[in-house]
């Protein structure tokens, strides 16, 4: 190997001469100002699904499933549903139906989201209100991860 500052054979600059160089710098400067560019594209662009509005959409969307009676879209909404042996997917629907038809929860009316946390992992969650028809209510946590299909419940 030739000594440091020498130039190679074939043109090319050893790393500790290139590092020495003023052209080094100016490429360090370029590759810098290229990196903190595709920072700021990457995140200006939409997050898609991944986003508080959505979350709370699917968490209201599935409990609205909910209300009125969709057991089996309500079950569809948990994250590899659609993996699960029908009859193990069926007994789900029956269980969530034996719930719902127990007193206390017979007269839900309605379901809304009031608060959101998303984490860097793709998961959320989110806090829901169900309301009820004698004018209570209750707040209930939701955890959600995104998946290639949006926002699914864990």
């Amino acid at each position: 190997m030739k000594g440091e500052n020498e130039i190679m054979k074939d043109g090319r600059m050893n790393t500790r001469e290139l590092i020495g160089k003023k052209q080094s710098k100016r490429m360090k400067f370029s590759f810098f100002h290229f990196f903190i560019l595709s920072f700021f594209i990457l995140s200006s662009c939409s997050h898609g699904d991944f986003t508080h509005k959505a979350a709370r959409q699917a968490a209201e969307g599935f409990y609205a499933k909910l209300v009125a009676g969709d057991y089996k879209g309500f079950v569809q909404g948990y994250a590899g549903a659609e993996h699960l042996p029908q009859d193990y997917r069926s007994q789900i629907e029956d269980a969530t139906a034996q719930f719902l038809s127990r007193d206390e929860m017979r007269q839900l009316t309605s379901v809304r989201a009031i608060s959101d946390s998303l984490l860097p992992d793709s998961t959320a969650y989110v806090m829901l209100q169900l309301n009820f028809s004698d004018s209570t209510s209750e707040q209930i946590e939701l955890p959600l991860i995104l998946t290639g299909d949006g926002w699914r419940m864990k």
